[in-house]
């Protein structure tokens, strides 16, 4: 079993329609998978279909609940939610997971909640290939569980230098967090999404990202893979599709399959 964070300090760049299409190619390559919402918009477990409103659905907010006992994870792991992809299960998100900041503030312990909980049932989890967990733009105490339980932190950025700001103080406060807790550095690849051909503004970017030594950070951890603007990924989200299942031959398609084959030649997954 490998685990996946995908992160950064910038909203709206990519990381939950990456998470979301991931783990679709990854099912589809008969790889068990586990989808995991860490976010509180909730918007990975939108993509997947689900009713975060239904009654009764456990979330990843109960991991954190510390005032009722921790669940099953059969009761909480969600089955299946697209018939297409049988391998590919999930843990919803909640917008309760703000009340999980504050109860779990002065706990303990409390960026090892997720990893405990994990390693508590990893008979359970290790039937899975790839735990892939989606979370917010923030250092958050959730955040931080999923960043500490992670073997790989994918950074993800837009075009736009808000984003290489927003990886770069990442990078530092994560530094700093991973060091209090005694983690090796586990941020393993910088990924561009949104990237746009046409643009003057998007080669500019790339060329910044490579030949800049303010950005020498970056450049280590950067994909070769550019993940392109591609309106059929967006429509794949409404539709509750992985872009791989619908549009196989969209660019937007062979370009994350083509990241997938790159995280797999880096051993990062």
């Amino acid at each position: 079993m490998k685990i996946l964070t995908f992160g950064t300090l910038k909203g709206g760049v990519g990381k939950t329609m990456l998470c979301f299409n991931i783990g679709g190619i990854l099912s589809q390559l008969d790889y068990k998978v586990l989808v995991i919402d860490g976010d509180l918009q909730g918007n990975l477990t939108n993509n997947m279909g689900i009713d975060r409103t239904r009654e009764g659905l456990l979330t990843t907010y109960d991991i954190y609940n510390i005032d009722e006992q921790q669940p099953d994870p059969e009761a909480l792991v969600y089955r299946s939610p697209i018939d297409r992809l049988p391998n590919l299960d999930m843990i919803a998100g909640s917008i309760f997971l703000h009340k999980a900041e504050l109860k779990i503030a002065s706990v303990a312990g409390r960026e090892q909640i997720l990893s405990n909980y994990l390693n508590d049932h990893r008979d359970f989890f290790e039937q899975y290939d790839y735990l892939l967990i989606d979370t917010n733009p923030s250092m958050s105490i959730v955040n931080q569980n999923a960043f500490l339980a992670a073997d790989a932190i994918l950074l993800v950025s837009d075009v736009s230098m808000n984003a290489i700001e927003g990886a770069q103080l990442f990078i530092a406060l994560w530094e700093d967090a991973r060091k209090r807790l005694r983690r090796e550095d586990n941020i393993r690849g910088f990924i561009i999404n949104d990237y746009d051909a046409r643009n003057k503004i998007s080669a500019d970017f790339l060329e910044y990202l490579k030949t800049s030594p303010d950005t020498a950070d970056l450049r280590e951890l950067l994909f070769e893979t550019i993940i392109p603007r591609n309106v059929r990924i967006t429509e794949s989200e409404l539709a509750a599709l992985p872009i791989s299942i619908y549009d196989l031959r969209s660019k937007g398609c062979d370009a994350i399959a083509s990241l997938v084959d790159e995280m797999l030649a880096r051993h990062i997954i």
